[in-house]
């Protein structure tokens, strides 16, 4: 765990905003980088890429699927979204309160994924569905895809550590995990901690790109939150490598937006676990100078 003072943040935002941007992101890049070149040695043919909500896991796994390109290996992206179950021809689970349990492993075909991967470190061809999240039902379309001698078949999703999925395939598997690692200390008694750094990101990204209110993530917290405990944490063993995605200059933009978007639910925040958030809203110092985060950044995924 990386623990930063927020005395620390607010020094480097107000001294030199441009220098702060570009080491934070240097750092990440250096992270990226490290990461692949250690996918490449390895020679395995499957990369399971993995991470808790608003980690970052879009711009992550982009990236480093380029890195790996960039040494001489060609990769093929498989979308564990693809191998959901069409909604009717299954019960769909239940969580202890009677809602439905869409992050439920069983809500997946993950014994199929599992028998596609196993074909693939064979040399055999696979035929992956495609999933209308319109319809909530697998389509006619198929994707035909064949692992080359030296090639990657990368698998990003909630659920790409499970034994279910890993099981015939550890041999040649390296299991990535992506995560916000870090906490920011308020106080000597206070801090915020991983899960409320993200919930910042997500709050911020499903109003701008999904025109989802604020009280709708609030609310949906505990749910985000069930599942990675269930589904997600039981299984890191799996993980070979583990990044953390933390831009130390993150919030000094974020705080300031999401600040304006819950002063209404300040109560609501403390009643799902985020008490903590609400203390630290207006104690970070503000950057404004977003032009200075390059086009690649994490950064983009949840302010555009």
């Amino acid at each position: 765990m990386q623990y930063l003072n927020l005395e620390d943040i607010n020094e480097r935002c107000r001294r030199d905003p441009a220098d702060f941007i570009l080491t934070s992101e240097q750092q990440y890049t250096d992270l990226i980088e490290r990461v692949a070149e250690q996918v490449c040695a390895s020679r395995h043919q499957i990369l399971l890429l993995n991470g808790p909500s608003s980690s970052g896991k879009t711009t992550t796994a982009h990236r480093i699927r380029d890195a790996v390109q960039r040494r001489g290996i060609r990769t093929h992206s498989i979308s564990m979204d693809d191998y959901y179950l069409s909604r009717n021809t299954f019960p769909v689970p239940k969580d202890e309160f009677g809602a439905d349990d869409l992050e439920s492993p069983l809500c997946m075909d993950l014994p199929l994924l599992s028998e596609h991967l196993a074909a693939l470190c064979q040399g055999k061809t696979i035929e992956v569905p495609k999933y209308d999240f319109m319809t909530h039902r697998r389509t006619e379309q198929r994707e035909e895809i064949r692992l080359r001698r030296g090639e990657i078949a990368v698998i990003e999703g909630i659920h790409s550590f499970n034994d279910v999925v890993t099981g015939k395939i550890q041999e040649h598997a390296t299991g990535v995990y992506i995560s916000v690692n870090t906490a920011v200390v308020l106080s000597p008694n206070q801090l915020l901690a991983p899960h409320e750094l993200r919930f910042v990101r997500r709050a911020i990204r499903d109003r701008k790109f999904r025109d989802s209110p604020v009280l709708d993530t609030i609310r949906m917290w505990y749910s985000v939150r069930r599942g990675e405990r269930l589904y997600i944490q039981p299984y890191l063993s799996t993980a070979a490598h583990r990044l953390n995605t933390y831009l130390p200059y993150e919030d000094c933009i974020l705080m300031h937006l999401l600040r304006r978007e819950v002063e209404p639910y300040h109560r609501e925040l403390t009643d799902a676990g985020l008490e903590p958030l609400v203390r630290a809203l207006d104690r970070f110092a503000r950057l404004d100078e977003v032009s200075h985060i390059p086009p690649q950044s994490i950064m983009r995924e949840f302010i555009g």
